[in-house]
């Protein structure tokens, strides 16, 4: 649909963001921003606006005569940005625990369960999108916009430019017992707990997507055994 607003630029821009995000553009690949202009009804402008937006953000790159591609995550920005969700995110989950209701838990399971059902599909984004709501929605219960923008921003990095290979089957089990593990926290309205196995929880994912990373560069194409990180 084409966009109709007065500050064009910045619709444009998130609506791109979004319409990426959602889509089945990942690491390596190119972006076809006439077609995707085409497609959202944005002129040329705009468009170059928003890509250029999204380049200086760290999630799409730009050389000149090539255009705009999706660059995987490196070391470092996996590093620092697990070192900061392991210090925003039980913080969140504690503030979260005393805001928890039985209708609010009926939501978070619907969730997991949604997650559920994508663990049997062949693999594809909304999975990962999927995962990113159960962690925004405890954010947003906690109350604190600052801190949600920011978390928002740190996982889309994550989710845009991490390959697909990382993304097992195991590890996404794994994970939705750490989630019910937090869920059943929150409705206990136990802070101190909903933060340490929050914690536990984002140190467990860390650990596996840098472990996937140092694999990555070595042409390895195994992820296990996980590496420790220190803590």
């Amino acid at each position: 649909m084409p966009i109709k607003s007065k500050n064009i630029s910045e619709q444009a821009y998130l609506h791109i963001r979004e319409s990426l995000l959602n889509s089945g553009v990942y690491v390596g690949q190119k972006i076809p921003h006439q077609e995707l202009g085409q497609k959202l009804g944005i002129s040329h402008t705009p468009l170059r606006e928003a890509l250029f937006r999204l380049s200086a953000e760290g999630l799409l790159t730009h050389e000149n005569y090539k255009g705009f591609s999706v660059a995987a995550i490196t070391l470092e920005e996996a590093q620092e940005i697990y070192e900061a969700r392991v210090i925003i995110e039980p913080y969140l989950a504690q503030r979260a625990a005393a805001q928890m209701t039985p209708i609010k838990a009926k939501a978070f399971r619907k969730i997991i369960d949604a997650y559920k059902q994508l663990m049997q599909e062949p693999y594809h984004r909304k999975r990962i999108l999927t995962d990113k709501k159960f962690h925004l929605e405890i954010a947003k219960m906690a109350g604190n916009n600052t801190l949600t923008q920011l978390l928002t921003q740190m996982y889309d990095k994550l989710i845009f430019k991490s390959p697909i290979e990382q993304l097992s089957s195991r590890r996404s089990k794994e994970a939705i017992k750490e989630h019910l593990e937090i869920l059943k926290s929150l409705e206990q309205n136990d802070g101190k707990k909903a933060a340490t196995t929050m914690r536990n929880h984002v140190r467990g994912q860390r650990d596996y997507v840098i472990q996937s990373i140092i694999a990555k560069q070595n042409s390895s194409q195994t992820i296990s055994p996980l590496v420790k990180i220190k803590t």
